[in-house]
């Protein structure tokens, strides 16, 4: 037996006995197609709502539990009904990986489903993220809905977890580029900046002539192998049509080394060429589905690839070919399963075809053509992808923290006669499931070999053991309150990162705050940085391990809330003229720092204008905190009413008196100085003497104004009847010493009348006046004033 032989054996046991992660437990594809692999082999499953050619995607938990599945536009829950906001995504079922779907690290709830559009479409690759704790625990997609990463892309997307285990990469390439773009997905959730790497063909349109057949190179697998370390792009579309294989960095992202098969698959039309692709559970053989679609004829030719890629040239790996298929069948999605076999999807038939032992080259590869039922249902072209680490399997490992126990566990469904596990640091173990404490933090290529049913089987794998970060003590948190209309005041918590992080490396190590210590220790809910509180209160903060959320640390620190002063912040003021005003802020207060430079708690001024003052409290457990508030003062000038006139209406039925002022008060005015109005008019009045008072209403102070109403006829007809024959003005009885002058328009004195005559009859001398105007002087001798006026005489 030579060496390759007893590397195919042991290799063909291996995948034979060990169980690969539950997340790929559930398939749903083609036309309401689906399987179930949770009893090792694919059982039928009837209850899929997907209908698509192409493009598709399902997810399960760990145990393999179904969550959900997409066909890159609507998401459906594990009971098959379409999620309430699962509708509208930006893929599309004729997109060759319409849809992958990822968990985010360390959040056992949340998921990122990346779809890509058809033929290089405007919709790109973008993401949307499924929260399965919404929609009373059956999931819904957030508002992060078709959040666009990159535009225009082909229709390949595939994914493979870190080098650190515990992140992801997601990688596509740009349409009209040879730029592929990896995606790292960590705890804090996708890199936006992509690792580009510009390597290999050309994918996109050459020259107008050729953007029919060109477009078709959008359409085609993209897959990483499931240790991370190769990558491999069919290009379909004619003459452009190849296979290209890379060499992947599952540290960097980068994507290197092409090594191009070309001029081997079917080229005839823009309807042919490579079309799936899969790797080997152990990277080692490629696997290839090779179409030509004649649909003038409706005759395709199929052919099913072999390749060994551990060869080092495209001349070597095509002579190492083998072809496992070659017909009239419509071969699809090549995908690797948790049972270690690769399954074919068959375009419009009822089964699935299946490579048994894909470890293994040549014809014992074993494929088979129709051999998983499908229960009526018909496959199409594509089958779901999954994150292909899912597929690694060698050996479980449980605890990557520095200086915590790590523990190994290899599964078996048989018995293991003897095992040695070497942990890459010197050290090495026979127990069946060891564990293990490492002295220092990095990635171990730890190997157990084993003797299981007299084969030697020997694996290795990468263990990735992180540092677990010290968090240090910070000072307690105090802020002057500042409540303004939220009720709230605000923490800014990133300004602890630093205390709490010490001389770590931020890169390496990711501060989290939590209002309470389970939260913290579960690492559940954390709070916003920008963190708002009524109250003073405990945080909790959580340092963890950026790529490994599992190693961390917790420390406390309260917030506390001092009180700032308690006053009217406000207030509005009026100035006098000509006086001063004292400004007083509220007392009881440490300090008082005034806009004119004074602090005392109160100042005088003398002009009108904004004035400000601090009003400051201070507190001796921190000295360095001064809590204040600003009040302000609005004084606005006033003074007292200036009197333009006083007008008397008389002999008019409604006796009355108008004011008119002028000033920068506001004014209010009153007959009897007890009550006041805001009309400067009073009417009704009998004659006789007033005092009229205008006050100002903000407090500078009352005038007067004597006003006299003499209510005289403003004239009389002596026409010899009873009607009005007499002229005279009526007097109390407290003024009977009045006199009356009476004159013509010339000045010529008519008649003189005192408070016992009966009045001017109209003559003078015994001559009848002519109807005319004429003037009167009253002497109120008892008041010492004089008033003129002037009536009319009518015949």
């Amino acid at each position: 037996m030579n060496k390759r032989t007893l590397i195919t054996i042991c290799t063909i046991f291996i995948f034979a006995v060990l169980r690969a992660q539950g997340e790929a437990t559930y398939w749903y594809f083609g036309e309401n197609a689906g399987l179930d692999f949770s009893s090792g082999a694919p059982q039928l499953n009837l209850d899929g709502q997907l209908s698509t050619n192409e493009g598709c995607g399902t997810i399960s938990d760990a145990n393999g539990q179904l969550l959900f599945y997409t066909d890159g536009i609507s998401v459906w829950d594990r009971n098959h009904n379409q999620m309430p906001n699962g509708f509208g995504l930006l893929g599309d079922p004729s997109s060759t990986q319409s849809g992958v779907i990822i968990p985010r690290p360390g959040f056992s709830n949340l998921y990122f489903i990346f779809t890509v559009d058809n033929s290089a479409g405007d919709n790109g690759f973008r993401y949307s993220v499924v929260d399965m704790n919404l929609n009373n625990g059956f999931g819904d997609i957030t508002s992060e809905k078709n959040i666009e990463l990159a535009t225009p892309t082909t229709e390949k997307i595939t994914a493979v977890k870190h080098a650190n285990g515990f992140d992801y990469w997601v990688v596509t390439h740009e349409w009209n580029s040879n730029n592929f773009l990896a995606y790292q997905i960590t705890s804090l959730g996708i890199n936006e900046n992509p690792v580009v790497s510009s390597v290999g063909t050309f994918h996109g349109n050459l020259n107008t002539a050729e953007i029919n057949a060109s477009i078709a190179n959008t359409i085609g697998y993209l897959k990483i192998s499931p240790n991370g370390k190769r990558l491999v792009s069919a290009k379909f579309g004619g003459e452009n049509s190849n296979v290209e294989l890379f060499n992947f960095d599952d540290i960097s992202g980068v994507v290197s080394n092409p090594i191009l098969i070309e001029n081997y698959f079917y080229e005839a039309s823009a309807d042919s060429g490579a079309y799936g692709v899969e790797f080997s559970p152990d990277g080692n053989i490629l696997y290839v589905t090779d179409n030509d679609f004649d649909f003038n004829l409706n005759i395709p030719s199929t052919r099913l690839h072999q390749f060994d890629i551990r060869l080092s040239n495209a001349e070597d790996i095509i002579n190492s070919a083998t072809v496992l298929y070659d017909g009239n069948d419509k071969l699809g999605a090549l995908q690797l399963a948790i049972d270690g076999k690769i399954y074919v999807s068959n375009d419009d038939k009822t089964a699935l075809d299946v490579i048994n032992n894909p470890n293994v080259l040549g014809l014992g590869s074993d494929y088979q053509s129709g051999v998983v039922d499908l229960g009526g249902r018909s496959a199409a072209l594509g089958l779901p992808p999954f994150v292909q680490s899912f597929f690694n399997t060698t050996f479980n490992t449980n605890g990557t923290c520095l200086g915590g126990e790590t523990e190994f566990q290899l599964n078996s469904d048989v018995a293991v006669s003897s095992i040695l596990w070497d942990f890459d640091d010197g050290t090495t173990s026979d127990l069946l499931s060891p564990t293990h404490v490492y002295a220092h933090p990095g990635i171990y290529s730890v190997t157990v070999e084993t003797i299981i049913a007299n084969q030697t089987i020997t694996l290795t794998d990468e263990v990735v053991i992180f540092e677990v970060p010290v968090a240090y003590e910070a000072s307690d948190y105090l802020l002057c309150e500042n409540l303004s209309n939220s009720g709230f005041t605000n923490f800014d918590l990133t300004t602890k990162v630093s205390e709490i992080l010490g001389n770590q490396d931020s890169q390496n190590f990711t501060v989290l705050f939590f209002d309470s210590e389970a939260d913290a220790i579960n690492g559940t809910n954390p709070v916003d940085y920008n963190y708002g509180t009524s109250s003073s209160q405990t945080i909790y903060a959580r340092i963890q391990n950026t790529f490994n959320s599992n190693c961390f640390d917790i420390t406390s620190f309260e917030l506390i809330i001092l009180e700032s002063p308690d006053i009217v912040e406000n207030e509005t003021l009026y100035f006098c003229l000509n006086e001063s005003l004292v400004l007083t802020a509220e007392s009881g207060f440490d300090s008082y720092v005034w806009s004119t430079g004074e602090t005392t708690s109160s100042i005088e001024i003398d002009a009108a204008g904004t004035y400000t003052v601090d009003v400051i409290r201070s507190y001796p457990m921190a000295p360095e905190i001064s809590c204040g508030k600003t009040k302000t003062f609005t004084i606005i000038p006033s003074e007292k009413a200036s009197i333009v006139s006083v007008e008397i209406e008389e002999w008019s039925g409604r006796n009355g008196i108008k004011v008119v002022v002028e000033g920068l008060g506001d004014y209010e005015f009153s007959l009897d100085n007890i009550n006041y109005q805001n009309n400067n008019y009073f009417d009704d009045l009998n004659y006789g003497d007033f005092v009229v008072y205008i006050r100002d209403k903000n407090g500078c102070g009352i005038v007067t104004e004597d006003a006299f109403i003499l209510d005289y006829p403003k004239f009389f007809t002596p026409n010899s009847d009873d009607y009005n024959p007499l002229w005279q003005i009526k007097f109390p009885d407290t003024e009977r010493d009045n006199i009356i002058f009476i004159y013509d328009r010339y000045g010529k004195k008519l008649k003189v009348l005192n408070a016992t005559s009966q009045g001017w009859d109209g003559t003078y001398k015994g001559k009848l006046m002519p109807a005319s105007d004429y003037w009167f002087v009253l002497k109120r001798l008892s008041k010492n004033k004089t008033y003129t006026g002037h009536f009319s005489l009518r015949r």
